[in-house]
């Protein structure tokens, strides 16, 4: 077991939580890290951040965008730009900056910063609501 520390720049999402296992969504993909995993920092893309607490069945789950993660001892930090619950996530606020970003990709000509920031809209909105719609989060 190890712990886990999730940090946003509103607040402290998850504290010194005491887990057997977490999956980061890591630039280049998935990443599940277990205890005695090798020291490390990645940078995180956007996408779902699941951790098993044990005794518990339940995996919780939730949406992160853009940050670091580092494991070093026993210990996991997460600095993530953004993180959502599955419970505080509107699917149709999403579905509606969805439509708004994926026609403005399609119908203007975008700086560099611009284009980026309107891509990680859409995959903000695509996670949040693949997160909202997966079976077993409907079941709690």
């Amino acid at each position: 077991m190890f712990k886990l520390n999730v940090l946003t720049p509103e607040k402290k999402a998850v504290f010194d939580e005491v887990i057997t296992e977490v999956t980061v969504p890591a630039y280049s993909g998935e990443m599940t890290i277990l205890p005695g995993h090798a020291s490390m920092i990645t940078t995180l893309g956007t996408g779902i951040l699941k951790y098993k607490v044990p005794g518990r069945d339940k995996i919780f789950k939730a949406m992160i965008s853009w940050g670091y993660c580092e494991v070093i001892g026993d210990s996991v930090n997460v600095l993530a730009e953004f993180m959502q619950l599955p419970e505080e996530i509107s699917v149709e606020k999403y579905e509606a900056s969805l439509k708004v970003a994926e026609n403005k990709l399609v119908t203007q000509v975008l700086s560099d910063a611009d284009y980026e920031q309107t891509v990680n809209e859409v995959d903000k909105a695509h996670v949040a609501i693949d997160l909202v719609k997966q079976p077993e989060f409907a079941k709690h």
